[in-house]
């Protein structure tokens, strides 16, 4: 058995290395549509122009596992020996190229057991850009599709056929106040359902617009959102936080194994219907009324006037009402 760790890119595959690049698009009405499970990092601002900027390095961007049969990834790989001649091994130029039926993934090997993956010259590419639609954006380390039509701005997923992908690609974008943000993680509906795994929690802060999001498995951060904001989530944790504004809009939050875990100034002006597995507050709530079953709780509370209503349903998850210190 051979163990390989090093970086494996494929000759048929280009990848980019930039510096940190922004990609600005000038957008500030109409609704930003994200269709895509990817790790975003999303800030409001008082601006025109959407903003995005890759936040990983695009030599470690792992790919779809599923494309083609071939994993691109910069894991340790390991591979069993490979026997000339034998099924799915062939020669090319002096180099074993191997497609091993059922493995996911590809490589060449010379005769000395090195291996080789591009002989592509970098610095040839040095002041130019690539040309065509499809790859200006790869220019940015940004792989996903971008359009605008309708009064909409859609980021969305290449599928290319693809069903469940792997990858650490993560975009840190600036956002217009004035614009309505919708974001799909599972693709907006649009062509096959994919998904993007990412182990990091996908944020929007300083957002003072519309807000609609729809996820699976994605966990959600909310910092001074101030709404409306409606969340739809099987699976995810939400966690919202004010820290230097209150809630001012309706908040609707709903996830059916997740927790949800808000931390408000304690004077905020909300109303809230709360139901899930248990719920946990150090909050001054005035109970309007509290009912209490086998594994689930529901509560109505209020604080000041009530102006603004918060309806929390975490199903068999936890709901946590926090002061802010």
């Amino acid at each position: 058995m051979k163990y390989i760790s090093t970086v494996i890119v494929l000759a048929f595959l280009t990848v980019f290395t930039v510096n940190a690049q922004e990609k600005k698009i000038k957008f500030n009405k109409g609704t930003l549509k994200i269709c895509s499970s990817k790790n975003f990092k999303i800030e409001g601002y008082n601006g025109n122009e959407v903003i995005i900027e890759s936040s990983h390095d695009n030599r470690s961007v792992r790919f779809p596992s599923n494309r083609n049969g071939y994993l691109y990834t910069t894991k340790t790989a390991k591979l069993p020996k490979l026997v000339k001649g034998s099924k799915g091994v062939k020669k090319t130029e002096g180099v074993v190229v191997s497609s091993i039926p059922n493995r996911n993934f590809t490589i060449a090997r010379g005769k000395s057991n090195n291996l080789f993956f591009s002989r592509n010259d970098a610095s040839k590419k040095e002041g130019l850009k690539r040309l065509g639609k499809k790859q200006e954006n790869k220019e940015f380390g940004i792989f996903f599709t971008i359009e605008q039509k309708n009064g909409e701005l859609i980021f969305k997923d290449n599928t290319d056929g693809q069903f469940v992908m792997f990858g650490n690609e993560s975009y840190t974008i600036k956002i217009p106040n004035t614009l309505k943000l919708h974001w799909d993680t599972s693709n907006c509906g649009i062509g096959k359902k994919v998904h993007f795994y990412n182990s990091k929690v996908s944020s929007l802060t300083n957002f003072n617009g519309e807000v609609e999001i729809s996820t699976s498995l994605n966990n959600l951060k909310l910092v001074d959102v101030t709404g409306p904001v409606s969340i739809n989530s099987i699976g995810g944790n939400v966690t919202i936080s004010f820290d230097k504004k209150k809630p001012l809009k309706l908040y609707s939050i709903y996830t059916n194994n997740g927790f949800i875990d808000i931390t408000m100034p304690s004077n905020s002006d909300v109303n809230v219907d709360a139901n899930g597995a248990a719920i946990y507050s150090d909050l001054n709530f005035n109970v309007l009324s509290g009912t209490e079953s086998e594994g689930q709780q529901h509560m109505k509370l209020k604080m000041k006037s009530g102006r603004v209503k918060m309806k929390l349903e975490a199903g068999f998850g936890t709901i946590y009402l926090r002061k802010k210190k």
